[in-house]
């Protein structure tokens, strides 16, 4: 462990597509992982102060308990449990992303680091997306996951990693993006040189394991790094194909439409900023990690061998 903090590493929610890529690439950098189930939660509070409430029920606290005992000796604790589901919605959810991570917070151990693994969702449309304390939900899924940051920000030390859109081969939303971008209708707004925040798990799950590990203290946002894509360019490397051009007035509009109707409807706030993302992207600030020596471990051709 080259540079690290030796000693123990838990990841919590170990059995997870980011977490069991994240127990990977600890113990490829050396590390002893100690894998950690996570408590299934659920609150129906949806602000910090309700939150704050429930952190004290006693079924609450008995899982801290528990969680407390299994990480008394751990150097670092990697918090990846939750709800991946962008369209999701309901109690389930916001224990999973909100309440969580308050029990993970009170069960780490004082000295330990603690990186709980959030989303860039949090700052829903704001561009570029940066490591600061700005949160602008737009959904649910995202107002689940700036509470789990809330949660976590008052403690010393404690780093809230936010990855982009995390895909993989195996994952669901992986393959749905590629039928998208790989049928006849695949779309770019105008010449669709727009960055796009699209990032490869194991991309994630190595910078996830360099921020446990670091020798040097992180700051209290990290932000993954750009993979480099564009939205053209992940319709030509993920699709195999090369996009239509729509007139970007258009995609606009019609973006506006379902933001609109995700009003009354919040699942289709979801879709609506997934079109978006699809048509225009993100752009994201030069983080944290850029100015470290980590590197990205998987490179562009990921995408193009991952269907």
């Amino acid at each position: 462990m080259s540079g690290g903090r030796p000693g123990v590493v838990a990841v919590i929610g170990a059995s997870g597509f980011v977490g069991s890529h994240v127990v990977a690439a600890l113990v490829a950098r050396g590390a002893d992982v100690r894998s950690v189930r996570a408590p299934r939660l659920t609150t129906s509070a949806r602000t910090a102060a309700e939150l704050e409430v429930d952190r004290v029920r006693p079924d609450v606290r008995a899982e801290a308990e528990r969680l407390r005992a299994e990480l008394s000796d751990v150097v670092a604790v990697v918090n990846a449990a939750g709800v991946a589901d962008a369209t999701g919605t309901g109690d389930e959810l916001f224990g999973a992303n909100a309440l969580l991570p308050a029990v993970v917070t009170d069960a780490a151990p004082d000295g330990a680091r603690l990186v709980h693994v959030s989303s860039a969702a949090v700052q829903g449309r704001m561009s570029p997306l940066d490591e600061t304390s700005l949160r602008a939900p737009f959904s649910p899924y995202s107002a689940s996951k700036a509470l789990g940051e809330e949660m976590v920000g008052a403690r010393a030390g404690a780093v809230c990693f936010r990855p982009t859109s995390v895909h993989g081969p195996n994952r669901g939303v992986t393959r749905s993006l590629h039928r998208v971008v790989s049928s006849p209708l695949a779309s770019v707004a105008g010449r669709g040189d727009g960055p796009t925040p699209q990032v490869l798990v194991e991309n994630v799950a190595d910078a996830i394991a360099y921020v446990a590990l670091a020798a040097q203290q992180p700051p209290p946002v990290v932000l993954q790094p750009s993979e480099g894509l564009t939205v053209a360019g992940l319709v030509r490397d993920l699709g195999g194909r090369e996009p239509r051009h729509v007139w970007p007035w258009v995609a606009r509009l019609l973006v506006r439409l379902l933001g609109m109707i995700g009003v009354a409807v919040p699942a289709a706030a979801g879709v609506a900023r997934r079109l978006e993302m699809l048509w225009f992207g993100q752009s994201q600030v030069a983080g944290w990690l850029t100015g470290t020596d980590w590197s990205a471990p998987v490179g562009r051709q990921q995408w193009k061998d991952m269907m």
